[in-house]
């Protein structure tokens, strides 16, 4: 390796002297008190240093873009003061900043990079009047700094500054107010726009005020959905980028993009170069950056790394080695003369002084860029051009009865291509496989008429991207993930009615995360993502348990799910609130305090705090948790509420002290206030309060009661819930819960159990929950037994028929263990023996 090899390094070296290690550092260093005068001087330095170290095969690449950036922002601010002064306004810049985007943003400049800067202004900051134009006096900073940057004539030059990044740039000026920027980025950017403000960051000006800029477009980069039209819109950038670039229509043009050597190989923007891994990786940002923060990163290498990390990149590690290998051959290229080039050389001859920059001899040179250009091209490929489909993968139709005009009608539009969901013609060949698989799943439904509607309406909820289609038709399991749920629960059909994002969670390597529903700190936000939350937990947590039939995993994920949903909205009450200390424990009772939740079931809790809190914040805190929970938005609900159970019921206050819950269930309350309280258990919330609540709850059900006002109570309460709720079903229908013997009643008389010193009735409520996960997923109660759909007959306990009637059996045997006294009056308050 030698600087002799490049003309323009042995011109500086001629000018300064040989380089070392600290040359680099220093030149960035200078730029504190340097004039503008100064700045192309030490930029010449400042790039010999760089190069020297840059040409050392051990030198951290992530470091030297690091060096690159700092000067570039010292520059760049060094320009910005200096044409401020120039324009008497007073001290730093104010309201005024500067965004570095492409390879400045992500800390990733090349020896000889222009930079991509756009410029705003917060007309609320900005120190000059509306009257004087504000956007004309910012504009006329701008076209200071750029003369300093890039002065005209002169031989030496800092950066060459392209504006053409600006939204409208043709018809607008350099510089554009905060509010008509983030009016033009949610109304009218195009993808291209999104992609660019990917790598932003601010590099001089007000930096708290571009900060805030920045935060403001997060929805607009950031989305919640998977947005699978991203694929689409860089795939179309990328071929418009190869139609339009006059070097790239020669290789177009050319059997094989990729010949034996690298000769005149466009090391940015060619086949297999750096811009098709810079695609791969934004484009993988994109679709999961607003779920996945670890992904929101402008530096290309860091991208790669965490998309490994979230194993949503399998080909991370290799693919970052060959753009590091990519971008030192595009730096040795530019070392030559100084010049924004990236056309490698078309003659072996010209590649000399590359492979002599580089200490690598010519021919394992061209060996290794072509290797390096295949593999890349091939991942690009993987990902932005789907091919046709192998024949051979296709299904035959199957046969489906005669169907009325519009289910006709749809199943038409599939057959040709999907296009009513938005698609281009030239991707319709390739979903042929979807249409029949999707047939072949409708051939055997009860009415395939509105089997027909209820698919075509979800699917014209996706975003209309042929990338989710090809996925379904890629994945014959993600399609039955939908169709099963589509055909035959009707609960299901709700949450992807209302979340019709859902499919993203099977895409996901990971599951649904709480973390992300308080990533953001806008309260309406975090309900948003709350629901979001909870819908998709419920919805995988179902599709497991239809596949399986595993009742016990259902049971502790739907209870695991509203625990933390719970958690989740204490956090975001006491956020709201701003009270990060205030001491409170959520009890659940009912099925959550079982870890017994079923689909559809609401939540039962009472809301306990220490006794020395503000009343008043404390009432306040149950209503806001209310709010966050059970208000209805886009997604529907988290979770209806029950706060009934708290002590004097619907009369009492909402917010009970742990004084007056003790005191209640001592003095006052009546036996079925006990029955509640059986499963009762604290599931968020403060950890020592909840200890307290442990501590009370067993006191209060572990002492010794009066047995015989205990059944007395037991069986007078019974006859009233059969009179009002409990219904006559034969044991050949479903009807899980409200039946004679059913959950319901197994329930109740297991909780008498319990307080009579029994182990309750837990084998008879697990067995009846199995059921009841089956009959509400499957909306089927009332049905017969037999009507249950062939898509998920393997998975049902066989023998439904006998299991219910022994069940009703031993449910009513369980009653009969507890005789009714005559003598006592029920429904007295609990009498405790000593």
């Amino acid at each position: 390796m030698t600087l002799d090899a490049s003309p323009y390094l042995s011109t500086l070296i001629d000018r300064f002297g040989a380089p070392e290690e600290n040359t680099a550092p220093t030149a960035i260093e200078s730029l504190d008190w340097a004039a503008p005068t100064d700045l192309p001087r030490l930029k010449a330095q400042f790039n010999l240093g760089w190069a020297h170290l840059a040409l050392q095969p051990d030198k951290d690449f992530a470091s030297l873009g690091q060096l690159q950036s700092r000067f570039a922002d010292n520059a760049i601010h060094c320009a910005l003061a200096a044409a401020w002064r120039e324009r008497n306004l007073p001290g730093d810049p104010k309201g005024l900043f500067i965004l570095g985007l492409g390879k400045l943003g992500g800390h990733d400049l090349n020896f000889s990079s222009d930079i991509d800067l756009i410029a705003y202004f917060d007309p609320d900051v900005f120190p000059v009047p509306k009257a004087r134009g504000q956007a004309h006096v910012a504009g006329q900073i701008m076209k200071a700094l750029t003369q300093t940057l890039q002065p005209r004539g002169a031989p030496d030059f800092v950066y060459r500054v392209d504006w053409r990044l600006r939204p409208e740039a043709s018809v607008s000026g350099l510089a554009m107010s905060t509010e008509r920027a983030e009016q033009f980025y949610f109304q009218r950017a195009l993808p291209w726009h999104r992609l660019a403000l990917l790598k932003a960051r601010v590099v001089a000006g007000d930096r708290l005020c571009g900060s805030s800029f920045l935060d403001g477009l997060t929805p607009f980069l950031w989305r919640q959905n998977l947005d699978f039209r991203t694929i689409d819109q860089l795939a179309d950038l990328k071929h418009r980028i190869n139609l339009e670039h006059p070097r790239l229509r020669l290789e177009r043009a050319q059997r094989d993009a990729i010949g034996a050597e690298p000769l005149g190989f466009n090391v940015k923007l060619g086949t297999g170069g750096i811009r098709e891994i810079e695609f791969i990786a934004n484009a993988l940002q994109m679709i999961w950056g607003g779920k996945d923060y670890s992904l929101r990163t402008t530096n290309t290498l860091q991208a790669l790394a965490a998309l490994s990390e979230a194993s949503l990149l399998e080909d991370g590690p290799r693919l970052a080695n060959i753009y590091r290998h990519h971008r030192r051959l595009e730096n040795a290229l530019q070392m030559l003369r100084n010049g924004q080039e990236h056309v490698l050389p078309e003659t072996p001859q010209a590649w000399e002084p590359i492979a002599k920059l580089l200490g690598k001899p010519l021919n394992p040179l061209f060996i290794q860029v072509t290797d390096h250009r295949h593999h890349v091209h091939a991942a690009f490929t993987a990902m932005f051009e789907a091919t046709e489909a192998d024949p051979s993968s296709r299904h035959n139709t199957v046969g489906l009865p005669a169907l009325k005009a519009p289910a006709q009608a749809v199943l038409s539009d599939w057959d040709n291509g999907f296009r009513r969901y938005g698609l281009q013609t030239e991707k319709a060949a390739r979903l042929k496989p979807l249409a029949a698989r999707l047939q072949s799943r409708l051939a055997s439904v009860p009415d395939p008429d509105e089997a027909i509607q209820r698919v075509d309406s979800y699917l014209g909820t996706l975003s209309r991207s042929g990338q989710y289609l090809a996925l379904l038709s890629a994945n014959p399991s993600l399609l039955d993930a939908l169709i099963g749920p589509l055909l035959y629960s009707p609960h299901m059909s709700v949450l992807l009615e209302q979340s019709p994002h859902i499919i993203d969670t099977f895409l996901s390597p990971s599951p649904p995360d709480p973390a992300f529903v308080l990533a953001e700190e806008d309260y309406e936000t975090r309900l948003e993502r709350l629901r979001r939350f909870v819908n998709e937990g419920l919805f995988q947590a179902y599709h497991a348990f239809l596949g399986t039939g595993d009742a016990p995993r259902l049971s502790t994920a739907l209870t695991t799910l509203a625990e933390t949903a719970v958690a989740t909205a204490v956090t975001i009450m006491r956020d709201d609130l701003g009270a990060a200390d205030l001491p409170i424990s959520v009890l659940g009772l009912g099925k959550l305090g079982e870890a017994r939740m079923a689909p559809q079931s609401d939540l039962d809790l009472v809301f306990l705090f220490t006794d020395n809190v503000d009343r008043d914040l404390a009432a306040r805190a149950v209503r806001r948790l209310s709010t966050i929970l059970t208000t209805p938005l886009r997604e529907g609900i988290a979770y209806e509420l029950d706060m009934r159970l708290r002590p004097s019921g619907r009369s009492g206050p909402p917010a009970v002290t742990l004084t007056a819950f003790r005191r209640h269930h001592a003095e006052r309350a009546r036996t079925w206030e006990h029955i509640a309280l059986i499963p009762a258990r604290a599931i968020a919330g403060d950890e020592t309060l909840g200890a307290d609540v442990r501590s009370e709850l067993n006191a209060i059900l572990r002492r010794p009661r009066d047995l015989d006002q205990l059944y007395a109570d037991a069986h007078h309460m019974w006859n009233k819930l059969k009179d009002e709720r409990i219904q006559s079903v034969s044991t050949d229908h479903w009807g899980t819960k409200l039946r004679e013997g059913g959950l319901m009643m197994a329930d109740f008389w297991g909780a008498v159990d319990r307080l009579a010193g029994g182990g309750g009735a837990t084998d008879l409520q697990t067995a009846w929950t199995e059921l009841l996960y089956w009959e509400r997923l499957l909306g089927l109660t009332g049905q017969d037994l037999g009507g249950v759909p062939a898509f998920y007959t393997d998975q049902i306990p066989n023998k439904i028929a006998a299991r219910q009637e022994t069940l009703e059996t031993q449910t009513k045997h369980l009653m009969r263990q507890f005789p009714r006294p005559n003598t006592v009056e029920p429904m007295q308050p609990v009498r405790w023996r000593d």
